[in-house]
This record gives C-alpha cells, structure tokens and sequence, in this order.
C-alpha cells in the first residue's frame, strides 16, 4: 500500500510543477499565413458585401393556411 501512495503523491507533485509548452499563434509561427488569413477575410468582405439572387418561384415548404 505505501509504494502505491508514494506513485500517487509523486505523480500528483509532478502535475503540479508540470508547465506546458507554450503556445504561438500561427501567425508567428506559419511563414505566409498571415498573409494568407488576410486575404481570405477580404475574400469574405468582398462575398459579404453582394446581395444573393432570389428565385421567383422558389419551392414551398409550408401549405398555405386554411381558416
């Protein structure tokens, strides 16, 4: 019983001082993509920007109400 507590007050310190590696963003770390994430949001401002077409005779999905 005393190695398995003394495995598990170990593996809980280690935990505890466990730091993790850091994290960049992939703009810092990624040649080119932040380049690239800026054109792909002009992309989507230029498409958000235009109004879609609509279709005249679009399909119904609902009947029309009976009073």
């Amino acid at each position: 019983m005393k190695p398995i507590t003394t495995a598990i007050l170990a593996t809980l310190v280690l935990i505890g001082f466990h730091t993790g590696c850091e994290r960049h963003p992939a703009s810092q770390t990624i040649p080119g993509y932040a380049e690239k994430l800026k054109q792909a949001e002009e992309k989507a401002e230029k498409k958000a920007s235009h109004s879609e077409r609509t279709d005249a005779s679009a399909p119904t999905y609902f009947p029309p109400k009976q009073n």
